[in-house]
């Protein structure tokens, strides 16, 4: 079958006022075969450079978000700022700065937007959402509870300003809820609610594996799984929260305020997981060892992830200490033996939803390999599937078919790419 164009249907349902319900010329039900559509994109603007204004020299791009006018709002992390930038890729103005004060972000990590167009950013450090206004005003500090939970990136808003998120730390309070996955929504009041308890997956062993030592630093291993099931979390306009939980193809639709307040559909495709064979072992095995040259946070999460204790000894006499970031490479080098690998990789890798209520549904490849991408609508059709190599889930998605990407080039120059849906415009091949 040939690829068959996506633009009209991205940007017409979105700006022309047809109801989505309706369908678009070319979908499916849900149990149809895979057809391939190939989406017409352009580059709107680029922005981020390696020698410029300290706005455009981006020290770690977090998250992105966009507003109903198309404006841009960029959470670098590494200049402890929000980056603002409209429609047409023109600098407008530079929210709060590193600090400590009322105001100021020490430790940001997520950006949020509400729909009456205040700013929020969750800084760690302050166990917290500082909120501002568009035109970046301090106005208030939310923060949550540690014993409660704090919420982690990315942060979902929902139409009451409420935000749901899938990474939950430091929750300690049993919510009578099982051994599930938690879902939480947090309150501008600081308070923290389960929405969702989500399939744990299969119980792993913490049982040690290894105790040994690197440079100075001391270790306890446990096993790690090679392909955990996910933990997705998209919000629909109307609050609706889609949530995927389960190895299989399948996408809880959440009524978070509704009278059961629970599961309300199930979004299925007949589509079956990749079987776990030697190859894709060993497949696996190289990727992660090839991991370690990540840097930042990304390199502590991934080697710390099978740790279950570690103690660093200091120097006797003199100066200085172990090379912690050297020590937890080889810990992690010898942590590989200790895959725990499934019968099978999940489908679901990843899942977004744009401005006009349409779930993206990027679907896992083999190990190092990207996998296509699905468009369906949360009334129960299939849009069609993007290859890998086309456009995936962006970073933020925004009115009009905006796209924005956070890309590094080969300088390691750290650059966020706006394109737009192109409607209209026929793919090469298409009828």
């Amino acid at each position: 079958m040939r690829p068959r164009c996506l633009a009209v249907l991205f940007l017409g349902i979105a700006s022309c006022g047809v109801d989505p319900g309706a369908g678009p010329p070319h979908s499916a039900g849900f149990d149809s075969h895979d057809f391939p559509i190939e989406p017409s994109v352009e580059t709107v603007f680029t922005v981020g450079v390696l020698d410029g204004a300290p706005w455009e020299t981006f020290g770690n791009v977090m998250s992105l978000a966009f507003d109903a006018d198309g404006t841009l709002f960029i959470l670098d992390e590494g200049a402890a700022h929000v980056v603002v930038i409209d429609a047409s890729g023109e600098y407008v103005r530079t929210i709060s700065r590193r600090g400590e004060g009322p105001g100021e972000l020490a430790r940001p990590a997520g950006l949020a937007l509400f729909s009456d167009g205040r700013v929020g950013v969750l800084d760690f450090a302050k166990l917290g959402v500082q909120v501002f206004s568009g035109d970046g005003a301090f106005l208030d500090a939310i923060r949550f509870a540690a014993g409660e939970g704090l919420p982690g990136p990315p942060l979902h808003v929902l139409p009451d300003g409420s935000l749901v998120t899938n990474e939950v730390f430091r929750r300690t309070v049993n919510d009578g809820s099982g051994e599930g996955r938690p879902v939480m929504r947090f309150r501008d009041d600081g308070s923290g609610e389960l929405l969702h308890s989500a399939w744990p997956g299969p119980p792993l062993d913490d049982t040690p594996v290894e105790d040994g030592q690197s440079g100075g630093v001391y270790f306890q291993l446990r096993r790690i799984p090679a392909f955990p099931p996910p933990l997705e979390v998209g919000v629909l306009r109307d609050g609706r929260v889609a949530v995927v939980d389960s190895v299989g193809y399948r996408i809880k639709l959440l009524d978070p305020d509704g009278e059961e307040r629970g599961e309300i559909a199930a979004l299925e495709r007949p589509v079956a997981p990749i079987p776990v064979t030697e190859r894709i072992r060993d497949a696996e095995t190289e990727r992660r060892l090839a991991l370690p040259d990540l840097e930042g946070d990304a390199l502590q999460q991934v080697l710390t992830e099978g740790i279950l204790r570690v103690a660093i000894q200091a120097p006797a006499g003199g100066p200085g200490g172990p090379d912690i970031e050297a020590a937890l490479r080889e810990i992690y080098r010898r942590q590989i033996r200790y895959l725990l690998f499934p019968g099978e990789i999940p489908v679901i890798a990843r899942i977004g939803v744009d401005w006009s209520d349409r779930l993206w549904v990027e679907r896992n490849g083999l190990p190092g390999e990207a996998g296509p991408t699905d468009i369906l609508t949360a009334d129960g059709q299939y849009l069609g599937t993007i290859a890998p190599g086309g456009p995936g889930i962006p970073a933020a998605f925004g009115p009009g078919g905006l796209l924005a990407y956070i890309e590094t080039d080969e300088l390691d120059v750290q650059r966020v790419r706006v394109a737009r849906l192109v409607a209209g415009k026929q793919p090469e091949g298409a009828r």
